[in-house]
């Protein structure tokens, strides 16, 4: 689950249907709208009038994933224009389940003979190659995204307009799921995260909890031991991967404390990440930083 958020126009939607044409299998997006409330919105809803089963485009590009083996992206565009922990909370607890066999989503309470192939007892196996990524603007026409959604994705901040450059022509190539995982793994393998930068990363968690009350949770530390290697793997160091972990999971939840109060805090925060991991490291979250303590004046 991806979050892709900033101002508009600088191409958040146009990544992933960029990115599936290149994948050969083109992203579907699906258009949020204010009125979303529940799952069915989402999902669709048995008819009881028409005897039939009103599908929607999401639930249509979740099915037609389960007959491919590549990478299939759904984006939900502009997200929060309602409450993603409404019309998405099923997924959101779903993406929680330790087995991926447990990933099963209600469709159908009667299961027919005629039910479609891959609905086992009326219920569809969410497939392992879907990303899901949602678009988000920040305006008064949106939502505020709460903690407990931000805290089950990984977030890409648009916070500058994009400037166009010519890119090289590429051939496109097929992504499979099968092929992805296997690099994460090999990252994993090869660029695990170090015993010191865990202690410092601790470290870091108990300052946070002792001065704003706010802890990163089992669940970050679960995203951090996977992401961190791949991040590396991909040309990144250890600590600039920790830094972003810090940045999208920690610093984003001081948006909603009273940082006016808070001044003395953020600078002594600032000190104390000088003091575990050096001087010129932790450039995300110093700017962060410098941004809540430039609000709170």
């Amino acid at each position: 689950f991806i979050i892709l958020e900033g101002i508009s126009g600088t191409g958040k939607t146009s990544m992933p249907y960029c990115m599936g044409r290149f994948f050969q299998n083109n992203a579907a997006i699906c258009s949020v709208q204010p009125s979303w409330r529940d799952r069915s919105e989402l999902l669709g809803y048995y008819n009881d009038f028409t005897h039939k089963f009103t599908e929607t485009q999401f639930l249509s590009a979740v099915y037609e994933a389960t007959y491919n083996e590549n990478i299939s992206m759904i984006v939900l565009d502009e997200m929060n224009l309602a409450r993603v922990e409404y019309y998405f909370a099923e997924f959101l607890s779903i993406m929680e389940m330790p087995k991926v066999d447990e990933w099963l989503i209600n469709l159908a309470a009667a299961p027919r003979s005629d039910d479609p192939k891959h609905l086992n007892a009326g219920k569809l196996l969410i497939p392992q190659n879907i990303y899901f990524i949602g678009t988000a603007n920040n305006d008064d026409s949106t939502f505020t995204i709460t903690d407990k959604v931000y805290d089950r994705a990984m977030s890409l901040f648009f916070d500058n307009k994009g400037f166009p450059f010519e890119a090289p022509f590429t051939e496109a190539c097929p992504m499979p799921i099968d092929y992805l995982e296997n690099l994460y793994k090999q990252a994993r393998e090869e660029h695990p995260v170090s015993k010191e930068a865990l202690e410092k990363f601790e470290q870091l968690d108990n300052y946070v909890i002792e001065h704003f009350k706010l802890a990163f949770g089992n669940r970050i530390m679960k995203q951090l031991y996977k992401f961190v290697p791949a991040y590396v793997a991909c040309g990144g160091s250890e600590i600039e991967g920790l830094d972003y972990i810090f940045y999208i999971k920690i610093l984003k939840k001081f948006e909603v404390l009273n940082v006016a109060f808070l001044r003395d805090e953020l600078d002594g925060l600032d000190q104390y990440l000088t003091k575990l991991f050096g001087k010129n490291e932790f450039r995300l979250s110093r700017e962060k930083i410098k941004l809540l303590i430039k609000i709170s004046r």
